[in-house]
């Protein structure tokens, strides 16, 4: 999941998947790639319910979470398209990675 940022377009992800300018630092922080987000969005799973029109997937890898957030928007000819608006990384820890296996201290 590390490399540059190649284009603004990716059409694997319901249509359109652009950035906003927030996101392209984040990324950049973060050493992604605007396919790794659609490898995210695509594969990953949902923390919590948002509201309509918004996703949020979380991946695991590693001890790692990687989370991306998407909002349905519109183009400047009306056409739909996805904003990536917040992508994140955290580790997890040992208590909760835990608790996700079944494990009880």
């Amino acid at each position: 999941m590390h490399g540059h940022i190649h284009g603004t377009y990716v059409s694997a992800y319901r249509g359109r998947l652009y950035p906003t300018k927030a996101a392209v630092r984040e990324l950049l922080d973060l050493g992604l790639r605007l396919e790794d987000c659609v490898r995210i969005l695509e594969d990953g799973y949902a923390p919590r319910k948002r509201k309509k029109g918004t996703v949020e997937r979380w991946l695991d890898r590693g001890k790692k979470t990687y989370n991306v957030v998407a909002a349905r928007s519109c183009d400047a000819l009306g056409e739909g398209i996805w904003l990536v608006i917040h992508v994140g990384c955290f580790t997890r820890h040992r208590l909760r990675l835990r608790r996700k296996h079944g494990e009880e201290r």
